[in-house]
């Protein structure tokens, strides 16, 4: 009988410290993985409108949908309690996924209701990846990686770095996740199940977000003036590219393979899939850290913190260059099927612009645009800004056409030093007030728009060459609702002057002077 307890005793002990071991164990927030439910095997990311940051592993920025609208309607706003961050995803259900500063992954269904929110420890700058099964990979402040059932219960998390997860995860065919640290300088692959793969580590800071190509090569730039090729596999390095400044922009590939990213000291760059530079671009003293988009026909599209948008063709030339209303377009840009083009600026102007660099309607939100636009099914535009709302809009067709180029009349001819006025008139087909923009062609110099006038009415600006060349001035009229008119141009030389002497600014004194010396010599 006393063995028989003394059995039972060590039975129930047992079982206790196991029990009790794996309560502890639960309770515990591991250093590298945390596991709430079973962990399923993934093929790959998403199919979605919009399943991850760019759209795609390749970052191109380009959706399949999209409404050929003329003008805008916002079906619903959300609020976030903090300044918003991370740019939105979309899984195949619609629902929106977007994290903010208040520490919290937020799920929206497409009606703008809240459907569930998941905290982190910290602030969320990094966009949502979904997994095929649904799974939303994102990166937090407080150095994890974390994965979120699509119920927003904690799948598991993982340690990336001892500081801040900037970058937006990717997701590759089989399901492993790639996403950098700022701090620990590192780019880390991560299994389906939470475990690290391989790190590997660079020689300063990473903001930015990897991209996949075809070939199974990641690339990331770093602080460290280098953008890296990394073989997906194993993590070790194929090639790094060095580069005039800091990586400011996140890369992106191709359709034939070329990788473009954009540098904090003016210079963008095409690299060929072996490392070697193709072509650059320089923006004349600007940052850019707008990772690059590209159209069907190979166009890339980016933004620059002096506050431009560039258009350049699959050779590098020089497009078209469009001036925002403020100095910075940080966030990478969208394009829809039909090749319109999205993006916004810290003025809180959201811009939807034609090929051809025409504003087709502006939507004016309240503050900054940091953040990169994602378009759903129904070609409803999600886009968030610094005051905490995220927006989305319906784009729809009203009776309305943008105006005439403007008439110009101004000179010329000119001196330098010399202040000159111009006056633009425009009419507005549908006789909505106009307001006007001057491009003065000295490096990013333009006017602010101008205050709406009734159509017919002209508007005049002052401005100063100092340098001897010839500029082209170009000017172009909006509509009240944002619709903009083709560029009307006007060539003013401002020719190199001749040097004169003291005494031809003064002719009479010159005349004195010579008949008197004249004289003297006559006399001699």
């Amino acid at each position: 009988m006393n063995k028989f307890v003394v059995i039972c005793f060590i039975f129930f002990f047992v079982i206790f410290s196991e029990v009790n071991a794996i309560t502890i164990l639960d309770l515990k927030i591991q250093d590298e993985v945390k596991d709430t439910f079973p962990v399923k095997d993934t093929n790959g990311l998403m199919d979605s409108a919009w399943p991850m940051y760019c759209h795609d592993t390749r970052h191109t920025g380009r959706s399949p949908y999209g409404n050929d609208g003329n003008y805008y309607e916002i079906k619903w706003k959300f609020y976030i309690d903090e300044i918003i961050r991370s740019s939105p995803s979309i899984d195949n259900k619609g629902i929106i996924y977007i994290g903010g500063a208040d520490d919290f992954l937020y799920a929206i269904y497409p009606n703008g209701s809240l459907n569930w929110r998941f905290k982190a420890d910290e602030g969320i700058h990094s966009s949502p990846a979904i997994a095929e099964d649904g799974t939303i990979h994102f990166g937090s402040d407080d150095g994890y990686l974390y994965a979120v059932n699509s119920n927003g219960t904690l799948k598991w998390r993982v340690r990336i770095c001892h500081g801040w997860v900037f970058s937006s995860p990717v997701i590759d065919e089989n399901g492993l996740i790639y996403v950098a640290g700022v701090n620990g300088r590192n780019i880390v692959a991560v299994n389906p199940n939470g475990t690290k793969k391989w790190s590997y580590y660079t020689n300063d800071y990473i903001y930015n977000s990897p991209a996949l190509d075809e070939n199974e090569i990641i690339y990331i730039g770093s602080q460290d003036y280098h953008l890296y090729a990394i073989h997906k596999d194993n993590g070790t390095l194929k090639w790094k590219f060095k580069s005039h400044g800091t990586c400011g922009s996140s890369p992106t590939v191709d359709d034939n393979g070329i990788i473009y990213f954009g540098t904090s000291n003016d210079m963008f760059y095409a690299l060929n899939p072996d490392g070697t530079e193709k072509w650059n671009f320089s923006v004349k003293w600007d940052a850019i850290t707008s990772s690059p988009t590209f159209d069907e026909d190979g166009n890339i599209y980016f933004g620059c913190h002096i506050g431009n948008i560039y258009c350049l063709n699959p050779d590098g030339e020089l497009i078209w260059r469009y001036p925002t209303e403020d100095m910075e377009v940080s966030a990478p840009i969208t394009i829809d099927k039909n090749g319109i083009i999205y993006a916004g600026d810290w003025n809180g102007t959201f811009y939807a612009l034609n090929p051809d660099s025409t504003a087709r309607w502006k939507f004016q939100i309240g503050d900054a645009i940091m953040v990169s636009p994602a378009i759903a099914e129904d070609g409803t535009v999600y886009i968030a800004s610094w005051d905490g709302y995220l927006y989305a809009l319906e784009v729809i067709d009203i009776n309305n056409n943008p105006p005439l180029p403007p008439v110009i009349e101004g000179p010329t001819e000119g001196r330098p030093r010399k202040e000159y006025i111009f006056t633009a008139t425009t009419t507005d087909p549908d006789g909505d007030d106009v307001s006007y923009f001057f491009d003065w062609d000295y490096d990013d110099y333009n006017s602010d728009w101008s205050k709406y006038v009734p159509s017919g009415t002209s508007s005049s600006e002052r401005y100063t060459y100092y340098e001897e060349r010839t500029y082209i001035i170009r000017i172009r009229a909006q509509d009240v609702y944002g619709a903009e008119s083709q560029w009307a141009t006007l060539e003013i030389n401002i020719p190199r002057t001749r040097t004169s002497s003291y005494f031809e600014r003064f002719p009479l004194l010159e005349r004195l002077l010579n008949i008197h010396f004249s004289r003297i010599i006559f006399n001699l």
